[in-house]
């Protein structure tokens, strides 16, 4: 289904290609530090591209500004990637875009939407009803072969590792869900982001009972680490080291998206020796409605050290 505006068209994305033509350079210039191979993933839970829209200029037909509207199963859903290229800014077709995400989230019937915001565009999506609730701050590390690990890990608290492959998929959607309040199965499918051959990732289970654990990929400049879920602080750590020590002999550094309001977020990754890039999120929800794992209390709150991406919540 496409929308018509003057001399434009919204449509769908109709292959991963066409929207990463657009998406990718914008990563670049913006500086966001994602993968290329993150489109494929991306477009994937966005049911196959129908939930990419793309605004296409009638004349030249190539995309020019798109946002992904992510309705997950337990209607709730992400506002992702609301970009467009310079040229074509200011002229009110964000506003237009806009209008055909929410149209997107109204036919799935979704009920909690929540977005991360840059600083420059909070006004604006408060303007659209949305509520600055959070903050998640960005931190960064150089790699272990360029800075190695200045403090021992002390492992007398330490649990044996799994490889996160060889977790039941349904088990790491289910820990996502208690921690986030969002139903991301799609993304923890076994041919989603499991499948991703550049990442690692690790678990803690005790007695048949998934604890935590950290998922790590590949971005522009490093290695992206997160989420980081845990019971204790002392397992966050151990997840956290065993994700940096897997990689150790790279040279490209790490970066972290924090959720900021499980305080002891930021001082874990700290005690590793990762330092805050100045850079901080808003997390935002609509009308204020935030899922109770993500308030003070809740599961999020306690255990949720490092979030999986704030283009997905």
């Amino acid at each position: 289904m496409a929308t018509e505006v003057p001399q434009h068209v919204i449509r769908p994305a109709l292959s991963v290609e066409e929207a990463s033509a657009l998406w990718w350079p914008l990563m670049q210039d913006l500086g966001w530090n994602r993968a290329q191979a993150d489109a494929q993933t991306h477009f994937q839970v966005a049911q196959n591209g129908k939930n990419w829209l793309l605004l296409i200029p009638k004349e030249a037909g190539k995309p020019e500004g798109c946002v992904i509207a992510f309705t997950y199963l337990n209607s709730t859903g992400w506002v992702a990637f609301f970009i467009l290229n310079a040229a074509f800014r200011g002229q009110g077709l964000g506003r237009q875009l806009w209008s055909e995400m929410e149209s997107v989230f109204h036919a799935d019937g979704t009920t909690v939407i929540g977005l991360d915001g840059v600083q420059e565009q909070v006004e604006t999506y408060k303007r659209r009803g949305f509520v600055d609730c959070a903050r998640i701050p960005l931190m960064v590390r150089d790699s272990l072969k360029v800075r190695p690990m200045d403090v021992e890990l002390d492992l007398r608290e330490g649990v044996e590792l799994q490889d996160l492959r060889d977790i039941d998929p349904k088990l790491l959607a289910q820990l996502d869900l208690e921690h986030t309040g969002l139903d991301r199965s799609a993304y923890w499918a076994a041919d989603a982001l499991l499948s991703r051959i550049e990442a690692s990732g690790f678990a803690i289970v005790s007695n048949s009972h998934l604890n935590g654990f950290v998922y790590a990929r590949h971005c522009e400049h490093g290695r992206r680490i997160g989420p980081l879920y845990a019971e204790t602080y002392a397992q966050a750590k151990q997840l956290l080291h065993k994700a940096m020590d897997d990689s150790a002999l790279s040279e490209r550094g790490y970066v972290a998206e924090i959720f900021g309001t499980n305080p002891a977020g930021k001082k874990v990754f700290e005690e590793l020796g990762w330092t805050y890039a100045d850079v901080s999120y808003h997390r935002m929800w609509l009308h204020g409605k935030i899922p109770e794992e993500q308030q003070e209390g809740g599961k999020g709150a306690k255990g949720m050290f490092a979030i999986f991406d704030a283009c997905a919540g």
